[in-house]
């Protein structure tokens, strides 16, 4: 049965994977200063280095991804959160749709803000509307 399971969430990872893989290709920029210049390297500073430690898990990850998005490329932000949940899925975590949502609502984020904050802002009233909608 857990074999079944696991084989459903890498179908769909490989989807999503194909489609990552398409928009990182895609040429995106970032709109604030790029924060290394490899792709792991600048995702690897983001995390470190804007996303506060011990957030709830989903507004975690909308941060993480939207800044990625602003600070790497979008392209990136997708590679990262697709990255973390086949890491989830192969190892020691618990690879969640509703972390790569909230990736998503990261990413839209950060396109509709000119700042840091405005991102932290946006994801914190994605969380909450996400809270009241359970």
């Amino acid at each position: 049965m857990r074999a079944m399971h696991t084989l459903k969430k890498l179908r769909g990872l490989t989807a999503c994977m194909s489609a990552i893989t398409l928009g990182a290709l895609s040429g995106c920029t970032s709109i604030a200063p790029r924060a290394a210049n490899s792709s792991y390297g600048c995702m690897l500073a983001v995390v470190r280095d804007l996303v506060p430690p011990n957030l709830p898990d989903k507004r975690a990850h909308c941060l993480a991804s939207g800044l990625i998005a602003r600070h790497c490329s979008v392209g990136e932000a997708y590679m990262a959160g697709a990255g973390k949940e086949i890491r989830d899925l192969f190892g020691h975590g618990d690879a969640e749709w509703a972390d790569w949502q909230a990736d998503r609502r990261g990413i839209a984020c950060a396109r509709r803000s000119i700042s840091d904050e405005q991102v932290a802002e946006c994801c914190e009233r994605a969380e909450e509307v996400r809270q009241l909608k359970k």
